[in-house]
């Protein structure tokens, strides 16, 4: 009877306490904040594009020179099919081709035919500090979100290659490293590496061990390779795309499980801005802005459901001064 009274007057109590939640006019998305961002709302909507592998939307990208040349997140499209198709704001549907790209940063550049300006300028982020409040371009109305720089600047650890395969026999008596399984959807299985084969070298250097293997795989995510096989006592070589071991084994681990749908590379980046702002997996590669729509870095990866990552302004220029030949070679001007 006592359970009973202190659950009814806890009832009674919470009914008569105002709600928890916020008016909708005051949330991060709601009107009132909305309006505080109103200039980086427009840089936001006049820079970002969304690139599409047919239909489907890949992630975004940021739209940095008047004549058509764009930044986005490279591990997102390196295997969709060229050109790409880039919706800009002017609602039509653009092509792109991909003219440079940074394994370290995970950085792409695309020359594509878009012809208005970008509304870009850029900013810096010596300054910035946790709790200054932030604007990203995303691929959905209102256009931008906002939240705040929520750690300090880091270094990510480097995401080690991944080829998707369990690990036999090895030695060179049995010719080199027998594989035992594929791993379904993996770098190996799209490569077409089968169960029984033997890996007895890597981009032509001989390979013997499981640790040499995996220490070599490790040294090479996301980059195109050969691997020579054995397979039915004959000789052949694959080619393989490594993945990122995140991508390929990430999701095995509970946090990102309950994530939902997470970036196919989350790390090795060297130094980003961590931030609170809530972005899909495609909105990755669109621009972070400061209050002022100034550009402050390019969105690199949605790790889980509660870090962002993003390179600073500073790397991201860094980037394009080492890719100033294949700028020019497009025919563009920074």
């Amino acid at each position: 009877m006592k359970k009973i009274f202190i659950t009814v007057f806890l009832a009674g109590l919470l009914h008569q306490l105002p709600a928890a939640s916020l008016p909708s006019t005051q949330r991060t998305d709601g009107r009132a904040v909305m309006a505080a961002f109103a200039e980086a709302n427009k840089v936001a909507n006049q820079c970002k594009v969304s690139i599409m592998d047919g239909t489907k939307v890949l992630c975004i990208g940021t739209l940095i020179t008047d004549d058509g040349l764009l930044l986005t997140k490279y591990s997102e499209i390196q295997e969709a099919r060229q050109p790409f198709r880039i919706a800009g704001n002017d609602r039509r549907l653009h092509r792109g081709r991909l003219i440079a790209h940074d394994i370290g940063t995970d950085l792409a550049l695309i020359k594509s035919d878009i012809r208005y300006p970008c509304g870009i300028e850029w900013g810096s982020t010596k300054d910035l500090k946790i709790g200054y409040w932030l604007t990203a371009g995303v691929d959905a109305r209102p256009g931008i979100r906002c939240g705040i720089v929520s750690a300090y600047r880091r270094e990510i650890p480097k995401a080690g290659g991944a080829l998707g395969i369990q690990m036999g026999e090895e030695g060179q008596e049995n010719g080199g490293i027998t594989v035992d399984l594929v791993t379904p959807d993996s770098p190996a299985q799209k490569a077409g590496l089968r169960r029984g084969d033997i890996i007895y070298a890597f981009d032509k250097k001989e390979v013997f061990t499981r640790e040499k293997l995996r220490a070599t795989v490790q040294a090479h995510p996301g980059e195109k390779v050969v691997l020579s096989i054995i397979r039915d006592e004959q000789k052949q070589d694959i080619k393989v795309t490594l993945g990122y071991y995140t991508a390929v084994f990430g999701l095995r681990e509970r946090n990102l499980k309950m994530s939902g749908s997470v970036s196919k590379r989350r790390g090795g980046f060297g130094t980003v801005i961590q931030h609170d702002i809530t972005m899909t997996k495609t909105d990755i590669g669109g621009p972070l802005l400061s209050l002022e729509g100034k550009l402050l870095g390019v969105n690199i990866a949605r790790a889980n459901r509660v870090e962002f990552f993003a390179l600073p302004v500073e790397r991201v220029r860094e980037f394009l001064k080492k890719n100033s030949g294949a700028i020019k070679k497009a025919g563009s001007k920074l």
